[in-house]
């Protein structure tokens, strides 16, 4: 994986790219890290809403700024600045993008790990139209494990390929599952198998793109999630080369409705994240296994982002160090 680090004179300064070359993810993550910025003042002093509002004004006024003309099109809750269906007016390249100015705001306002910005940016009808249901059964693993698993087979079989294609024990590999009641019998399951668990109260996003990267120490994220979170997690695993299958769940009759003869059918990583030009910014808020958190020192604040581009075949750590304006004394 590359690694950079960025200041005002950072590797990207002064060159002239054209904006259709540019690397589209330098542009993202300028957005991703005013938001992980904003919120950080925020750690630790129990005002979620105050997280929320705060990272998702600086992603738009980033945005704003960018060179883009975006299209809200994924959203996996209601963002009060960057709306379902928001057109972000910045320049000629036109985008599509999936927006968590924050996912873990909670966890944020509690002062606990995991809580990170993302932004995904796709070609205009570049994301998957799906059938209108608000959650997915998934099954997320690394690029090892690509073809090995199924959703309608059991969890020791997919656990065993799981671990045959990583050449250790199933009571070698770590899952993630998120800490809802709806998992309870999930997570009894994984365990009687003998693999290890790390619960997460937070982080649908961030659980599944911990199972594509190999340095995370979680081979595989489980469990039913958001839809729009799902969709935009895929985007980031068909980058880093992991699997992803996906199943609606149908919670009524009028989904039952919408989603049709569709209700059974498993979807793959490239139905769920169709996209020809895939960019994904990624930046830590609180740290945790995926990215350290926002670190501040005398004068200044330091990020850590993780950057992914499908047109350019990349995957690059990004650590920038911000210089702040000094307090009046």
């Amino acid at each position: 994986m590359e690694q950079q680090r960025s200041g005002p004179s950072g590797p990207t300064a002064n060159r002239p790219i054209d904006g259709e070359e540019r690397e589209l993810s330098l542009d993202l993550v300028h957005a991703t890290e005013a938001a992980a910025l904003a919120c950080a003042g925020f750690l630790g002093k129990g005002d979620p809403d105050g997280v929320s509002d705060a990272a998702g004004h600086a992603m738009r006024e980033a945005l704003e700024r960018s060179g883009l003309t975006a299209t809200v099109v994924l959203s996996p809750r209601h963002q009060a600045h960057l709306p379902h269906g928001l057109v972000v007016s910045g320049g000629g390249r036109k985008v599509d993008l999936g927006v968590y100015p924050v996912e873990g705001a909670s966890q944020v306002a509690r002062g606990h790990i995991n809580a990170v910005s993302l932004l995904v940016a796709v070609e205009p009808g570049g994301f998957a139209d799906m059938p209108s249901a608000s959650q997915v059964e998934k099954f997320v693993a690394g690029p090892a494990a690509r073809g090995a698993v199924d959703l309608d087979h059991s969890m020791i079989d997919n656990l065993r390929r799981i671990a045959f294609a990583r050449n250790v024990r199933v009571q070698d590999l770590t899952i993630a599952i998120l800490e809802r009641p709806r998992h309870q019998e999930l997570i009894a399951e994984v365990g009687g198998t003998g693999a290890r668990i790390r619960t997460l109260e937070e982080g649908d996003f961030a659980s599944a793109v911990m199972a594509a990267l190999p340095e995370t120490g979680i081979d595989a994220a489980i469990g039913i999630g958001d839809l729009h979170a799902s969709l935009i997690a895929a985007c980031a695993v068909r980058c880093l080369g992991g699997e992803f299958l996906a199943r609606l769940m149908i919670r009524n009759d009028e989904e039952r409705k919408a989603v049709g003869d569709k209700a059974s059918h498993v979807y793959g990583l490239g139905e769920l994240s169709p996209a020809t030009d895939i960019a994904v910014a990624i930046t830590g808020v609180t740290g945790g296994p995926l990215l350290p958190g926002v670190g501040f020192g005398s004068g200044y604040a330091e990020t850590t982002s993780l950057l992914m581009s499908s047109r350019h075949a990349t995957v690059r750590r990004l650590i920038t160090r911000h210089h702040l304006p000094e307090a009046p004394r």
